[in-house]
């Protein structure tokens, strides 16, 4: 299978290419991820206005994929993940495409990802310093609840935090594994994309 992984924000853009490096061997052997590309389109647009955003990098998607892997944050969406995925994907049946569409939201923003691995924060002492505190807010299976930008920014030397070097600081030494047990929307990306620690099923962190 050919994937190809739209994502919204400068910062999971630049990033990206990092994590996918590190996702890549855990993938089923025919299944890799091909290209990544940038939609412009804000999280909560309605389905019709979504899908017609995501018309265009879905055609350059089509030539290089057989799967898009929508990825959204779901920000301040009272609505559940699966239910703003199921509504998006069933949009994007009715338009029709080219390949198969899915859609993962981060939950609620790509922060909350970065600070699922604590120990990539940890790593880097010159920049970050991790409390009890924090490490009690994230750990265990908790990253998805945590005012995730506010945790880096407690963490940082400066109090500062760029969503793009940061991001890519972070994502350089974020370990999957470790993100991936305290995220379930980080499990549930893992899972679209046939990660063998989470093929089966992504609710329960792997033992």
């Amino acid at each position: 299978m050919r994937i190809a992984i739209l994502t919204e924000g400068s910062g999971e853009f630049k990033s990206f290419p990092v994590l996918v490096s590190k996702i890549a061997p855990s993938l089923p052997k025919r299944t890799r991820v091909t290209r990544i590309l940038r939609i412009n389109v804000p999280p909560d647009a309605p389905p019709a206005q979504f899908v017609a955003a995501c018309r265009a990098p879905l055609k350059v998607a089509a030539s290089v994929a057989t799967l898009a892997v929508i990825l959204i944050d779901r920000e301040q969406q009272e609505a559940c993940p699966g239910q703003i995925a199921t509504l998006l994907e069933q949009e994007f049946g009715r338009k029709g495409t080219n390949l198969a569409v899915r859609v993962a939201l981060k939950d609620r923003t790509f922060e909350n990802w970065l600070i699922a691995d604590l120990g990539a924060l940890q790593s880097q002492p010159a920049r970050f310093a991790v409390t009890a505190a924090i490490s009690r807010c994230v750990e265990p299976d908790k990253a998805d609840r945590c005012d995730a930008e506010k945790i880096i920014k407690k963490a940082a030397a400066n109090g500062q935090y760029d969503k793009i070097t940061d991001a890519e600081r972070i994502s350089t030494k974020l370990d999957i594994e470790s993100a991936a047990r305290n995220s379930r929307s980080f499990r549930h990306f893992l899972h679209i994309l046939g990660h063998s620690s989470y093929r089966s099923q992504c609710r329960l962190p792997s033992p």
